[in-house]
């Protein structure tokens, strides 16, 4: 079995958690309460502008420039397209983007970039590769699964965000989705790895899908430091 088929595997009871949560429920049904938007926007943003230096780190691991490309391309795309589902939920709940970006990290998001910095400072790029995958490969099979069910409809306010991270199935076959590329690169590194090295991989990439359903939880229930005014205090 591919390591990346084992993978996908094990982490099936964290997926199907993630299609059952009631925030992604909720964007299949048309509706999330404007807090829980407004929360999800903060984090996210707050998030994404960490990912970016991350990933800005990892480029200078490699030699390679197709897989710098890789990176690179991810960069872009955080910087200059994913706002476009953060605008969709910020309209939805009537609020301005740029009001909600400067929210501190809460708990769990703090977690999730000390997690990504870790698989970096590992200097594995499996390592890097399977904490980084969760991310978009959760967020195509929410949105696949929406459309399956049918889901995008014209009136459904979510529609356009479902869509955003929808895979195109309209492409050729030769194409790879940018998730298919990334799982295809952690195989060819998996060929080579030690049992240990592909243990602690698996935990990387576990980890971050569990961390992914904390994210879509953390937002649902606006879960915040419970002494969010001291630490906000000490931020620069």
């Amino acid at each position: 079995m591919l390591f990346s088929k084992e993978l996908i595997s094990s982490a099936t009871p964290i997926m199907t958690a993630i299609h059952q949560h009631p925030f992604v429920q909720g964007i299949g049904d048309g509706f999330v309460e404007d807090a829980a938007l407004i929360s999800y926007v903060e984090q996210d943003y707050r998030y994404l502008t960490e990912f970016i230096k991350i990933y800005a780190g990892v480029v200078t691991k490699l030699n390679d420039r197709l897989e710098m490309k890789y990176f690179t391309n991810s960069m872009d795309f955080i910087l200059n397209s994913e706002s476009h589902p953060h605008h969709i939920f910020c309209d939805i709940a009537g609020v301005k983007y740029e009001s909600l970006q400067h929210a501190q990290p809460s708990p769990k998001a703090y977690l999730y970039e000390s997690h990504m910095h870790r698989a970096v400072q590992t200097g594995s790029i499996l390592n890097i590769l399977c904490a980084f995958q969760p991310c978009p490969w959760t967020y195509s099979e929410i949105a696949d699964k929406l459309v399956k069910e049918h889901k995008n409809s014209n009136d459904n306010p979510f529609k356009e965000w479902i869509e955003f991270y929808h895979t195109n199935q309209s492409q050729s076959p030769e194409e790879k989705t940018f998730t298919e590329k990334f799982f295809n690169w952690i195989d060819k590194l998996a060929a080579n790895a030690s049992p240990k090295e592909l243990k602690t991989a698996k935990k990387f990439f576990l980890i971050s899908c569990e961390l992914e359903f904390e994210f879509w939880e953390q937002a649902f229930y606006q879960q915040n430091w419970r002494f969010a005014n001291l630490i906000g205090n000490t931020n620069e």
